[in-house]
């Protein structure tokens, strides 16, 4: 999608649709945890338009909604906006349902989670913001 790859800046192609497929979406939408299916190739934006929840001419949920990945380690880490950006709104978000998440997603409670990401090569894991800690200590 064209409009997507100019908001992010970087091309979606098979190398980011391939890093896209080795982590797990999830997002806090309307006071809920909602996390997408697995192997999904496509990011957030193309997710939350798919769900119908914003649209190309009214995307400002994506600098609203709390949202996040679990990488192929099971770490955590949640952002919010165009810029995966953290701040404190949204780890009030996040953090009651980290329990639910980890649970549903049979995460390993050694496992840690971090805020934010450092935009960096597109279809490679950014570096995170944020240590959080252990999945263990923050539930």
């Amino acid at each position: 999608m064209a409009y997507l790859e100019k908001k992010y800046g970087f091309e979606e192609d098979e190398r980011v649709k391939e890093f896209h497929r080795s982590r797990r979406m999830f997002c806090i939408h309307e006071g809920e945890l909602s996390i997408a299916d697995s192997n999904s190739p496509y990011s957030h934006a193309t997710w939350f338009l798919k769900e119908g929840w914003m649209t190309e001419q009214n995307d400002g949920l994506m600098d609203e909604i709390v949202r996040g990945i679990v990488d192929d380690k099971g770490d955590v880490y949640i952002y919010t906006g165009y810029d995966f950006r953290i701040n404190e709104k949204a780890e009030k978000e996040f953090f009651p349902h980290l329990k639910e998440l980890a649970e549903i997603l049979h995460l390993k409670t050694s496992q840690e989670a971090f805020g934010g990401l450092a935009k960096g090569n597109p279809g490679e894991m950014w570096a995170p913001i944020k240590r959080y800690g252990k999945i263990s200590d923050l539930m």
